[in-house]
């Protein structure tokens, strides 16, 4: 579909708009990089992203394993005497996120974002309950997230905003399929779509600008402060790093080149409804990572008349290293397309 818009206002569409009236493709950083850039006063922006994310095979620490190591490995009850019944083999996750910004002022940008999650993850039993293979499944709205954007520096070289939020619990934390276990079984935490928590973060952006060439960083912090959800557990804290750099090959497309750096702490208490002895996926002590990605991307913004200044964006990225918390599923690539557009408000 957009790759589909982006040839379709290339190529049939010839009124081309004046350079003055054309926004900068690299006015806004990566498609993955959320809250990168502030709005003008009275200025509204609707977004619209895809992203799919495949898991495939699994990790101990560092190191693959194989699924039989899995279901051999000691689970995290009855004092880890006993080993797991069940491993994941993969997953995928489609994800459809909505986002808005508005700034009321030229030193102050409102931004909202929520999403929907489609996930499946297939699993294998171990042999002596016969080695086959069956699948769960999960959807629904996500965690949503409401900030406030803070100018600290505009000039000519450099843009230095933060940001202040708080993600909210919309997201379901019961979400259930029938299992080989039972009809009705409450799905392991990457499974569920939310937290259950209200959860503030902090981020501080960065962008250099020299000439054609842009250097933008972004930290982002989130800590859990109000205790555990209504199943009895909270998340770690959550630290995302980014550095990125694009390079602007005419006004309406630029390239990107990113780095990111993802820290996920380690959960504290657990749901007692998951059967830890089922899955690596339902035991709490699997839970938190450190990762390192690397992206490539690029930005249109459309010169034509035809809807103009709309922005279209691709970015697809690759793990380069993983290092999790006990058992956990590798990743194996993501890639996300997104539509964004700004008007100003009478």
């Amino acid at each position: 579909m957009f790759i589909f818009f982006l040839t379709f206002s290339i190529f049939l569409f010839d009124k081309i708009l004046n350079a003055h009236e054309i926004h900068f493709a690299d006015s806004h950083g990566p498609i993955t990089v959320m809250g990168d850039h502030m709005h003008k006063k009275k200025e509204l922006m609707f977004s619209l992203r895809f992203s799919k994310m495949n898991m495939d095979g699994m990790l101990s620490g560092t190191n693959s394993i194989s699924l039989n190591s899995v279901m051999s490995a000691p689970n995290g009850a009855s004092n880890s005497s006993g080993t797991y019944m069940n491993s994941p083999v993969s997953m995928k996750m489609n994800m459809y996120m909505f986002g808005a910004m508005f700034a009321p002022t030229d030193n102050l940008t409102l931004m909202a974002m929520s999403s929907f999650n489609k996930k499946e993850m297939v699993s294998q039993r171990m042999r002596m309950r016969g080695g086959s293979r069956f699948d769960v499944d999960s959807s629904g709205i996500g965690d949503t997230r409401l900030s406030g954007l803070f100018k600290i520096l505009d000039n000519k070289f450099s843009k230095t905003h933060f940001s202040i939020g708080l993600s909210l619990p919309t997201g379901s934390i019961d979400n259930r399929d029938t299992t080989p276990a039972s009809l009705n079984s409450r799905l392991g935490y990457k499974m569920q779509n939310g937290s259950g928590t209200y959860d503030p973060f902090f981020a501080l952006n960065n962008v250099n600008n020299i000439g054609k060439v842009k250097i933008g960083e972004q930290f982002m912090i989130k800590k859990p402060i109000f205790g555990d959800n209504s199943n009895g557990y909270h998340y770690g804290n959550s630290i995302n790093t980014s550095i990125w750099f694009s390079y602007r090959w005419i006004k309406n497309f630029s390239t990107s080149f990113k780095i990111n750096y993802n820290f996920f702490g380690k959960m504290e208490g657990e749901d007692n409804e998951m059967n830890k002895r089922m899955s690596p996926a339902m035991d709490s002590k699997n839970v938190g990572h450190q990762k390192v990605n690397t992206s490539f991307g690029f930005n249109y913004v459309n010169s034509n008349e035809f809807l103009k200044n709309h922005r279209l964006a691709f970015e697809f990225i690759i793990p380069v290293y993983q290092k999790v918390r006990g058992i956990q599923m590798a990743d194996e690539y993501k890639i996300m397309l997104g539509w964004q557009y700004g008007f100003n408000i009478p």
